[in-house]
């Protein structure tokens, strides 16, 4: 299938675009501690026109130079032709409503062989249960510079399965591969807090609101890690300062348990 042909293909699954492919390791949906209180820390759909668009209307302006196409150039600084670029966004938009087995059937149609598509594959792959497939789109992109995505969809995995110390193990070193990344310090203070080392992965959220004040799931952490290390009165402040419902503070400690293994997707 060509370039052409594929680019028609994903217009006409009426996705809206995203733009750019967003940086790595920032998507995902996560559910946070909070959920088995009743607490919905993330919501928001996406909607698209009920008639499919053709691809010219949403596709970013290509420069002509001679025969040339202007490129794009991807997380890892190789360039491919700017149309590539736009299937890959779609196709993550895809996965970000919940498309994932449309997901995966373009990216085996595209055979993209490039980070960003290896990435996108093991998230796929992992969201409609292909956990032997994921694993090995994860593990093509630790010899990339998305190694910290691959350690961090590896450990995810791990998590999933039961192997909670190999999961602890694979995120401790997607953290010291890309340390600046909110959701994977939130993804390793989480895995911290079910360990029992509730001061460790309060240090954990905490950066990862310094990095993305934003980031809800590592503030709601936060005021539990605090709670569970008895730390009552400021898990209290914290909550009141970063707006965590405060349903929180009013749950026994001992009810607080994960209801999804890490990175799981909320279901809408």
């Amino acid at each position: 299938m060509t370039s052409r042909d594929r680019h028609s293909t994903l217009a006409a699954s009426g996705q809206p675009p995203a733009g750019m492919p967003r940086q790595p390791g920032m998507g995902g949906t996560w559910f946070v501690l909070a959920a088995l209180l009743g607490v919905s820390l993330l919501s928001g759909c996406t909607s698209a026109s009920s008639q499919p668009m053709p691809m010219t209307a949403f596709a970013p302006a290509v420069e002509v130079v001679g025969d040339a196409q202007q490129q794009s150039s991807g997380p890892c600084g190789r360039r491919y032709a700017a149309d590539i670029g736009v299937e890959l966004s779609l196709i993550e938009r895809m996965l970000d409503d919940g498309k994932p087995r449309s997901a995966a059937a373009h990216l085996e149609a595209g055979d993209y062989g490039l980070p960003l598509a290896w990435r996108l594959e093991g998230d796929a792959r992992r969201a409609i249960g292909d956990v032997e497939g994921s694993n090995r789109a994860y593990e093509a992109l630790l010899g990339t510079c998305l190694v910290a995505d691959g350690y961090r969809g590896l450990a995810r995995n791990a998590f999933r399965a039961g192997r909670h110390d190999q999961a602890m193990t694979l995120m401790r070193q997607a953290r010291e591969s890309r340390p600046i990344d909110p959701r994977i310090r939130n993804d390793l203070g989480y895995l911290l807090l079910l360990a029992g080392e509730s001061q460790q992965a309060a240090e954990e959220f905490r950066t990862a609101l310094e990095l993305d004040p934003s980031h809800q799931q590592a503030a709601a952490n936060l005021v539990l890690a605090l709670r569970l290390s008895g730390q009552a009165a400021q898990a209290e402040r914290t909550a009141r300062r970063l707006g965590v419902d405060a349903r929180l503070l009013a749950a026994p400690p001992r009810t607080i348990s994960p209801a999804a293994s890490p990175g799981e997707r909320t279901e809408s």
